[in-house]
């Protein structure tokens, strides 16, 4: 792997490190017109229950938090960094969100738990996209 992938990684592929910490804050300024774009898309109602996977710096978490009022919003990341960042970007909501440090590959939730999912800049660094698109139907 290159110099150039393995930093790029290390800030927005799986976030991990001061690197991360640095990619999560682009991220969060980088992706919240595109996050809006895409939870406007699922029509949020207040009692869904939405799961976001690759949740990153946790801005999606956040307006799903909103919109998802009486319901239950959850969300999976594999980078430590990214967990820590959106819990406390969601502390600052009147909802708290379940964030879990995990992968789309094995998702801790029960079977069809969820009303809704969603994916934003994160299925191209998951190990294996079929896995995780299969665990997303199974929830």
């Amino acid at each position: 792997m290159s110099i150039a992938r393995s930093i790029l990684m290390r800030m927005f592929g799986r976030p991990k490190g001061l690197l991360g910490k640095l990619g999560g804050i682009l991220m969060a300024r980088m992706n919240y017109e595109c996050a809006t774009w895409v939870i406007d898309l699922l029509h949020v109602q207040p009692n869904d229950k939405v799961v976001e996977v690759g949740f990153g710096p946790g801005v999606g978490i956040q307006l799903l938090a909103g919109l998802a009022s009486t319901g239950y919003v959850a969300g999976v990341d594999p980078s430590q960094e990214m967990v820590e960042q959106a819990t406390e970007r969601n502390a600052k909501t009147k909802k708290r969100a379940d964030l879990r440090r995990g992968s789309a590959e094995s998702l801790p939730f029960e079977d069809n738990m969820f009303d809704k999912a969603l994916a934003i800049n994160s299925m191209q660094v998951w190990p294996d996209a079929m896995a995780g698109l299969r665990e997303i139907r199974r929830v």
